[in-house]
């Protein structure tokens, strides 16, 4: 949900957030995500528990590139950009756990398994390769939530969780469904196109979807939290 701060008192680390909903929600200096403390009338996004805000992003407008007028300021400038741009990236762990997915779905060969579907590379094994065809969900859905972590989208908290579900049981559960059907055992790979997905295989693909899935996992749990400043 968006909404604006109403205020922040620092000296007992508490303040007031008025949602788009027209509701009133305190938070704590522990709920902001973001690098920077929270202004009044700054716009953010933030998670809804009770009468409470959790996960508090500030919302940019836009982005703004460094100025100077000499060599030494220029540079001044730049430094502190990039630590601004790599706290930003920081204050968005999901958009990091996506990508992970991505290179991960990338690596697995999990774009390429839509060609599963007729006359693929593999369309011949029929409701199997139909069944790994399922795998390119993995990449499409961590591509919906960096979108939406970027946007700020109303649906970001669905995305997260839809997107750890795929990236976790996508990998591990449809190539052994597949497996199942054509009637094959664990670790059966090498099949035509290169995808190699038949059965429980693990390569570094796998590895890195999974993982990235997990993590989505344990930063929605607040078990695992990014630094905010390197």
């Amino acid at each position: 949900m968006k909404g604006k701060v109403l205020g922040f008192d620092p000296a007992i680390g508490t303040g007031a957030i008025t949602g788009d909903d027209g509701n009133r929600y305190n938070f704590a200096a522990a709920d902001n995500k973001s690098p920077a403390p929270l202004k009044p009338n700054d716009t953010v996004d933030f998670e809804v528990d009770g009468s409470s805000a959790k996960n508090i992003y500030a919302v940019k407008t836009g982005f703004s590139m460094p100025t100077g007028g000499g060599a030494s300021t220029g540079a001044a400038a730049g430094a502190g950009a990039g630590g601004d741009y790599a706290a930003m990236i920081l204050a968005r762990p999901y958009v990091i756990w996506a990508a992970v997915i991505l290179l991960g779905s990338l690596i697995g060969g999990y774009l390429q398994a839509i060609e599963l579907i007729g006359g693929g590379p593999m369309g011949f094994y029929g409701f199997a390769g139909f069944i790994l065809s399922l795998l390119f969900l993995v990449p499409v859905a961590a591509a919906v939530l960096i979108f939406f972590e970027l946007t700020n989208h109303a649906l970001t908290p669905l995305a997260r969780l839809v997107t750890a579900a795929v990236a976790i049981g996508g990998p591990i559960l449809l190539p052994i469904i597949a497996g199942m059907v054509l009637g094959v055992g664990a670790g059966f790979g090498g099949m035509p196109g290169g995808l190699g997905l038949i059965g429980f295989n693990i390569s570094l693909g796998m590895i890195l979807t999974v993982g990235g899935g997990v993590m989505i996992v344990l930063t929605y749990m607040g078990i695992v939290k990014l630094p905010t400043k390197l």
